[in-house]
């Protein structure tokens, strides 16, 4: 695992990884935005030579124009107009799942809430029934570790077997629904995709439920998590996010967002802040350190849920910016107001915090919290 420490220059090189950190907002912005960059990991020198024998992971790190074929019949799914419909179906399933811990003492807000809620709004979504969901919650962590830049040989493995049995189960469905659409998100998806001069196969549109499933599931798990801990060190901040959640989350992002570092490479050359990168190198734009700029964040380090939205980097930015990231932005708010309102004296077990391994994501090993009153 590797692990790096800024230096307070927006662009410094990292020795252990052997490459350029991007940790200022503007230039992290201009990576991200930028042409001549390519997302698939395929192709950065970083990543072990395992990983490069496997499969593309489809739109997460398909470049243009590849990309732009896969997204955009799937983006009017996306919409925060699409997104704020299903606001009263994730209350109800952040009810239903808080209901759970009704007489206990204690939990652990990862597993017995975050990953619950984040499970049920993907598996209902999509309609894939009790069944499905339980095969969702058993590949998930296996597929999430094989994205990681630092993955071995045997998680890429486990990850690769994982994705197999996963579309082998899509597979029917999709057939299905193609012949009898309902309400559900994968009927949806292939009405938009078969909708488009260049439609999407049932094998894309079974790799784009594999990308929500991912992205939707864990990271959205990790940012209820994350936020949750935030706020019971600074529980003086949880009436500002009761009273506006939309404002409370965008800083609950900007502050403890899931994504770590994101990685591109150098299709040309390119100047950084007078940094010179060339073709076929890459370079890692650190997604905490660039939210935190002082010179776009007046005090980045302080944790304030009225402040005035900025803009951030936690979804990225430019054509991979987070298809999901409406979607996660109400999950998590519905998920910690519930949670605050309904459990307003939680204090922290006396457990040690740990912080899972990983080069990607910011993310806890689980948070167990103690029921008051």
């Amino acid at each position: 695992m590797k692990t790096v420490a800024g230096t307070g220059r927006p662009v410094h090189r990292d020795a252990e990884w052997g490459a350029l950190r991007i940790t200022g907002f503007e230039q992290a912005s201009v990576v991200l935005r930028g042409e001549g960059w390519s997302s698939d990991l395929r192709l950065s020198p970083l990543v072990s030579e395992e990983l490069k024998d496997f499969p593309g992971g489809g739109l997460l790190s398909a470049d243009p124009p590849e990309h732009t074929r896969l997204r955009r019949p799937i983006s009017p799914a996306f919409t925060p107009k699409a997104i704020e419909d299903l606001r009263p179906r994730v209350a109800a399933i952040v009810d239903s799942v808080l209901d759970g811990l009704n007489g206990s003492s204690g939990f652990d807000v990862l597993a017995d809430v975050g990953y619950p809620v984040a499970l049920a709004v993907i598996s209902e979504l999509l309609d894939v029934g009790v069944e499905g969901a339980q095969l969702f919650a058993d590949l998930t962590p296996a597929l999430a570790r094989g994205i990681e830049f630092d993955a071995s040989t045997e998680e890429l493995t486990a990850a690769a077997a994982a994705s197999v049995e996963m579309t082998l189960f899509l597979t029917p469905i999709l057939a299905e629904r193609r012949k009898s659409p309902g309400a559900d998100f994968i009927s949806a998806l292939l009405a938009l995709a078969d909708g488009t001069l260049e439609g999407l196969s049932l094998g894309e549109v079974a790799t784009m439920c594999l990308l929500l499933l991912v992205a939707g599931h864990e990271t959205t798990a990790n940012l209820i998590a994350n936020s949750t801990h935030a706020l019971m060190q600074a529980t003086e901040q949880i009436p500002h996010l009761i009273a506006d959640p939309a404002r409370a989350v965008e800083e609950l992002l900007r502050c403890h967002g899931p994504v770590k570092l994101l990685m591109r490479t150098a299709i040309v050359d390119h100047d950084i802040a007078g940094n010179h990168v060339s073709a076929g190198q890459a370079v890692l734009v650190d997604v905490r350190a660039a939210n935190r700029d002082p010179n776009r964040f007046p005090d980045p380090d302080r944790m304030d849920l009225t402040r005035e939205p900025a803009g951030h980097l936690a979804f990225g930015t430019g054509i991979h910016f987070c298809l999901g990231a409406a979607l996660a932005r109400l999950e998590a708010g519905e998920a910690l107001t519930r949670l605050f309102t309904r459990y307003p004296d939680l204090t922290l077990t006396e457990a040690p915090i740990r912080w899972r391994e990983s080069a990607a994501l910011h993310a806890l090993e689980e948070l167990p919290l103690r029921i008051n009153g």
